[in-house]
C-alpha cells in the first residue's frame, strides 16, 4: 500500500504537546487553509468561481456521548498527491510565507490535535477521476511509533476542493479533554458573529462565503461616524472623526525559500543561496476613527493580516507608552471609563507567531508600523516629545479624548437639559437601540443621519416652531390654530353641519358660523382615561370623576413615557443594599424619567408634584426638574428617589421591623442614606477637585466670548497687560503647542484672550464691566437701566458689578488653594452657581 511520511520534526513534536490555543483559533486554523487555497488557485491562473467555505459544528449533546465530527470543506482546486503530503507534514514550510494565512504545516496539526484524535482529510481535484484520502488516527500512531500513514483512492464525493473531517474527542484526563466541548458551548451564533468579525475583510472583499451549520457569517462593521464629520479644537483646527491613510513606509527584500532578509544590493540570499527573491512593501492602510458610542470594553483597533484579524480591538499597543525609563502611560481612556476610537489596520508586512494569535512586537516591522500609526511619544499632549508626534491616533486623541460636553463639541448625540440648562448624554438605552438599527441596515440609523440628528439637537434648546400665516404672512406657534394677527384658521375641521360645512379651529365645541355642536355621535360606551370608569355613550363627563371625555390622566405611567426621557445619570440597575441583619435586599432596577411636562393630576393642574414613582417587578420614577423643591429649596433628585427606593425596600423587607435588634436600624433615613452613599456618593459629594474642574471649565466658556465681547479694544487690552500676566500668557501657548511667533496676529485678532489666565479675566470685567451685560455674557440689564434719576442708576450698576466681581474674585481665588476648608469650598460652589445663572 502506498503511504504518505508524516514523521515531524522533534522540534514540533514539543510544540504539538505544550502550545495552548483557544478553541475558535484551531477552528480559524481550519478556515485559513481554505482561504488560502482559493489564493493559491488565483496566482495560479485557475480562480474559483464563488469561493466557499462550509462548516459543520457537532450538537453538545454528540459530544457529551462521544458522537459527531468537526467538517470544514471548500470547493477550491483541490491538492494533487505530493502537495497533500507536504501539506499533511508538520512543520512543512513549503507555503507561500508572504500572501497566505495558513496552508496546512504546523497550524494544521496543532488545531486538529486538540480538537480531536482522528482527522480524516479528503482532497480531490478537477481533472482527476478520484479523491485522495488520508485518515490521521494520533492514537494509533503513538502506539505503533511510526508516523507513516496510509492514503487510499477513492470515488469523489465532490468534484473539486478540500474536506477536513474531525472526531475521536479526547477523553477524561487528558490534557485537550473539554477543548471541543467549549467551542460548541460558544452556541453557533456566537461563533458564526466571530468569525464574521475575524474575516470581515475577506468577506466584504473578496467574495469569500462562509457558512456555519446552514447560515452564512455576516462580515463585521464598525458603527463610526461618517468621514464627513469633525470636531474642532484650540490649537488643531478640524478634527475629522475618521482619518484613512494607504502609506508605504519603507521596503525590503526577502529570500523566498526561506523568507531571510536580504541586504540591498545583494542578488541571492545570504542565509541559503537562493536567488529567488522578493521585494516587500511595507504598507500601511486603513483607518482609525470615532464609535458612534463609547462602551467600557468594546472599542480598539483591529489588526489585520492578510484580510485575517489577528487582534481584535487591541488597545494597549495603541493606548499605552513605555517610556525610556520603562514606565508605562496610560493614555486612553483616562478621563472616564469609556472609549470610543476604534479602526481596522492592516498590517500584511508585519510577522506572526506561528498560531497567528499575535504579530512579533519585537520586529523592526511591528516597530516601524507603530511609529507610523501612533507616533513615537505618549498621546497626551503635555508629555515629552508630544510636539513632534504627527500620527493620525495622535491626532483623533486630542479631538476625541473624552467625551465631557454632548453636541458637535464632543460629538456625541444628546439633549437639551432645562434644569441644567445645557446639554446631556442620551440614555445607553436610546444608544443600544440606534445600535441595533445599525446592525439592521436601517436608512438613517446605518448611515449617521440619525444619529447625527441628536447631535445637533444636544446643542440647541428646544424652541416652539413658528409657521406663517398664509393670508398675512405672520408668524404663529405651531400650535395655533387660529392666526393671531388676522384669525384666520390654521388647524381647523370642517363643521358637521352639512348645510354649512366652513373651516372652523379644531378644538372647537360648536361652529361659530351656524352653532352646530362638533361633537361626532358615538354608540358604544366609552372608558375614562382617567379612573377607569365606563361610560354611556351620551355622556361628555366621566360620572365617576367629572373629567371631560378624552381627558388624558396625566397621572398614568404611558401618559407620563410619553412626555419623559430616561436618565442614566438617576437611574440605578439592579439596585442592592445591605440590610440591619447583615445580608443584602434583592435587586430591583430603578428606572428615572425625567419629565418635560409638570407632573399634576388633570383635575387639578396647579397642585404639581416633584416626583411620581410605579412601584411592581421595578421601579420606575418620574421627575419634574423644573418643580420648585429642586428650583428653589434646592433638593437634589437624586435625594427623593432615594426616599422612594428606601421605601420600596422597607416595605419589602418589613420583617426586620418585628426584630427587637433591628429595630433601631431597618429605617428609612438609613436604608436611603446607604442608597445615596451606593449610587451617587461621587456625584453628590461636592469635592473641591470637582469643584475646580467646574470653575476652570466656566473659564474656559468665558474665555471663548472673549475676542467678540471685546472687539477693538483687545488690542487696548493686550498693551496693558502687566509683565506677569503676559509670562502667563505665553506659558499657556507653550503649554497648547502654539508657536508664540504667531502672537502679533493673534492681538489683532483678539484669539491671544483665549489663553490669559483667570486672574486676568478677572481683572478685564472689572475694567470693562458694561462689556458683559445686557445680553451680551450674562442677562442682566446694566447700560439699559433706565426710570431712575442718574445717582441711584449709578448706585445700581456698581452694586451690580460689585456683587459678579466678588463672585468672580471667589471662584478665581479658590483655583490657589490646595487643600481648601469645607466652608470655602461650598462658598465658591454657591459664587459659581450665581455666575451661571444668567449666562446668555
Amino acid at each position: 500500500m502506498d503511504t504518505f511520511d508524516l514523521t515531524p520534526d522533534p522540534k514540533v513534536l514539543i510544540a504539538l504537546t505544550h502550545t495552548p490555543m483557544q478553541p475558535l483559533d484551531a477552528l480559524c486554523e481550519l478556515i485559513d487553509n481554505a482561504i488560502d487555497s482559493f489564493q493559491t488557485a488565483k496566482l495560479q491562473g485557475i480562480p474559483v468561481e464563488h469561493p466557499l467555505v462550509v462548516i459543520d459544528l457537532p450538537r453538545p449533546s454528540d459530544i457529551k456521548h462521544g458522537g459527531g465530527s468537526i467538517r470544514v470543506r471548500d470547493n477550491g482546486p483541490g491538492l494533487t498527491r505530493d502537495m497533500a503530503e507536504k501539506a499533511l507534514r508538520a512543520g512543512f514550510s513549503g507555503n507561500n510565507p508572504f500572501d497566505s494565512l495558513g496552508l496546512f504545516g504546523m497550524g494544521f496539526n496543532i488545531s486538529t490535535g486538540k480538537l480531536g484524535r482522528v482527522t480524516r482529510f479528503l482532497t480531490a481535484r478537477k481533472e482527476e477521476d478520484t479523491a485522495i484520502e488520508v485518515v490521521i488516527d494520533l492514537e494509533q500512531i503513538r502506539q505503533s511509533g511510526s508516523y507513516r500513514v496510509p492514503f487510499s483512492r477513492k470515488q469523489k464525493e465532490f468534484e473539486h476542493g478540500t474536506l477536513v473531517e474531525i472526531s475521536g474527542w479526547w477523553p477524561e484526563g487528558n490534557p485537550n479533554s473539554g477543548f471541543v466541548r467549549k467551542l460548541v458551548q460558544y452556541g453557533i451564533p456566537k461563533v458564526r458573529e466571530e468569525i464574521g468579525r475575524r474575516y470581515a475583510t475577506i468577506l466584504r472583499e473578496r467574495g469569500v462565503r462562509i457558512i456555519i451549520n446552514g447560515d452564512p457569517c455576516e462580515p463585521f462593521e464598525h458603527c463610526v461616524w461618517s468621514d464627513s464629520r469633525y470636531v474642532e479644537r484650540k490649537g488643531y483646527g478640524k478634527i475629522p472623526a475618521v482619518f484613512r491613510f494607504n502609506e508605504v513606509v519603507g521596503t525590503q527584500i526577502r529570500c523566498c525559500s526561506c523568507t531571510a532578509l536580504v541586504p540591498a544590493g545583494h542578488k541571492q540570499c545570504p542565509a541559503c543561496g537562493s536567488s529567488n527573491l522578493r521585494t516587500i512593501e511595507e504598507r500601511i492602510r486603513g483607518w482609525v476613527g470615532i464609535q458612534r458610542f463609547d462602551h467600557p470594553t468594546d472599542f480598539g483597533i483591529d489588526l489585520i493580516r492578510n484580510g485575517r484579524a489577528i487582534r481584535i480591538g487591541e488597545k494597549a499597543a495603541f493606548f499605552e507608552y513605555v517610556d525610556e525609563f520603562k514606565r508605562t502611560i496610560k493614555d486612553y481612556p483616562i478621563d472616564q471609563p469609556y472609549g470610543r476610537i476604534v479602526g481596522e489596520v492592516h498590517l500584511d508586512h508585519v510577522p506572526v507567531d506561528f498560531l497567528k494569535q499575535d504579530f512579533q512586537r519585537t520586529s523592526p516591522e511591528w516597530q516601524r508600523a507603530m511609529s507610523f500609526l501612533r507616533g513615537d511619544s505618549s498621546l497626551q499632549p503635555n508629555q515629552p516629545g508630544a510636539d513632534q508626534n504627527n500620527s493620525p491616533l495622535f491626532k483623533l486623541y486630542q479631538g476625541y479624548r473624552r467625551v465631557r460636553v454632548p453636541g458637535k463639541t464632543d460629538l456625541y448625540m444628546g439633549y437639551w437639559d432645562p434644569e441644567k440648562k445645557r446639554p446631556v448624554r442620551v440614555s445607553r438605552d436610546v444608544e443600544r437601540e440606534f445600535y441595533e438599527r445599525f446592525k439592521r441596515r436601517e436608512p438613517g440609523y446605518y448611515d449617521d443621519t440619525e444619529w447625527w440628528k441628536l447631535v445637533e439637537e444636544a446643542d440647541k434648546p428646544p424652541l416652539e416652531e413658528l409657521v406663517e400665516c398664509p393670508e398675512c404672512a405672520a408668524q404663529n406657534l405651531k400650535t395655533s390654530e387660529v392666526c393671531t394677527v388676522c384669525e384666520r384658521v390654521l388647524i381647523g375641521k370642517t363643521c358637521l353641519n352639512p348645510e354649512c360645512r366652513q373651516f372652523i379651529p379644531k378644538s372647537a365645541p360648536s361652529c361659530p358660523h351656524c352653532g352646530t355642536l362638533q361633537e361626532p355621535q358615538v354608540q358604544e360606551p366609552w372608558k375614562c382615561l382617567v379612573c377607569g370608569r365606563r361610560n354611556s355613550p351620551d355622556e361628555k363627563t366621566c360620572s365617576s370623576c367629572g373629567m371631560q371625555r378624552g381627558t388624558e390622566n396625566t397621572l398614568s405611567k404611558e401618559y407620563l413615557l410619553k412626555h419623559s426621557y430616561k436618565s442614566d445619570e438617576l437611574s440605578i440597575p439592579g439596585c442592592t443594599v445591605l440590610l440591619a441583619d447583615g445580608s443584602r435586599s434583592a435587586p430591583v432596577d430603578v428606572d428615572t424619567y425625567i419629565t418635560k411636562v409638570p407632573i399634576s393630576p388633570p383635575d387639578q393642574p396647579d397642585k404639581q408634584v416633584p416626583l411620581i414613582a410605579f412601584k411592581g417587578e421595578k421601579i420606575e420614577v418620574f421627575v419634574d426638574k423644573n418643580h420648585r423643591l429642586f428650583k428653589t429649596f434646592r433638593v437634589r433628585p437624586e435625594q427623593m428617589i432615594a426616599a422612594e427606593v428606601a421605601l420600596f425596600l422597607y416595605d419589602y423587607n418589613r420583617r426586620l421591623c418585628a426584630q427587637q435588634q433591628y429595630q433601631g436600624l431597618h429605617t428609612l433615613s438609613n436604608l436611603q442614606w446607604e442608597i445615596l452613599d451606593m449610587r451617587w456618593s461621587d456625584a453628590l459629594e461636592d469635592s473641591a477637585e470637582r469643584l475646580r474642574e467646574d470653575i476652570l471649565a466656566f473659564f474656559d466658556a468665558l474665555r471663548q466670548r472673549l475676542p467678540h465681547l471685546l472687539g477693538e479694544r483687545a488690542k487696548d487690552i493686550f498693551n496693558d497687560l502687566s509683565d506677569d500676566q503676559k509670562k502667563h500668557l505665553v506659558n499657556n501657548l507653550l503649554g497648547r503647542n502654539i508657536d508664540i511667533s504667531n502672537l502679533g496676529d493673534m492681538k489683532q485678532s483678539g484669539e491671544y484672550l483665549y489663553y490669559i489666565d483667570e486672574q486676568t479675566v478677572v481683572d478685564i470685567f472689572h475694567k470693562y464691566p458694561e462689556e458683559f451685560f445686557d445680553g451680551k455674557f450674562w442677562q442682566v440689564t446694566y447700560a439699559g437701566i433706565s426710570g431712575l434719576p442718574d445717582v441711584a442708576v449709578e448706585q445700581a450698576r456698581k452694586s451690580i458689578v460689585a456683587t459678579y466681581l466678588n463672585c468672580l474674585e471667589d471662584v478665581s481665588s479658590f483655583l490657589r488653594y490646595r487643600a481648601p476648608e469645607a466652608i470655602i469650598t461650598q462658598r465658591a460652589r454657591m459664587s459659581l452657581e450665581f455666575l451661571q445663572q444668567k449666562v446668555v
